[in-house]
């Protein structure tokens, strides 16, 4: 509704946190909501592992603190999409590292 790029699936106790849009900094998410009081068992970037004695209440409140968490990660930057394509950028970047090392310039 907000435009994160996230979606949750599940599968039992078990949640994943899939990224609609590539970004190289998505595992700081896990930090925001630890920060936004999300302290789920991590199984591997973007695993969550929960109690299936879960009421209503408690995904509630699950969903509040991931919202909260998205916020915080948006406003920090960290999913804004890239001005250039990647990969002429890192392209780029390294052609004229090589460039600099051939001229000596390193």
């Amino acid at each position: 509704e907000k435009g994160y790029p996230i979606q949750l699936t599940s599968w039992y106790s078990v949640w994943s946190i899939l990224y609609s849009n590539p970004g190289r900094y998505h595992w700081l998410f896990q930090y925001y909501l630890k920060d936004a009081g999300v302290n789920l068992s991590w199984v591997g970037s973007g695993r969550l592992l929960f109690s299936l004695e879960w009421q209503k209440a408690d995904y509630d409140r699950l969903l509040e603190r991931l919202l909260t968490a998205c916020e915080e990660m948006q406003k920090g930057g960290w999913w804004e999409t890239p001005v250039a394509n990647i990969k002429s950028k890192l392209g780029m970047e390294i052609g004229g590292a090589l460039f600099k090392n051939i001229l000596g310039l390193s």
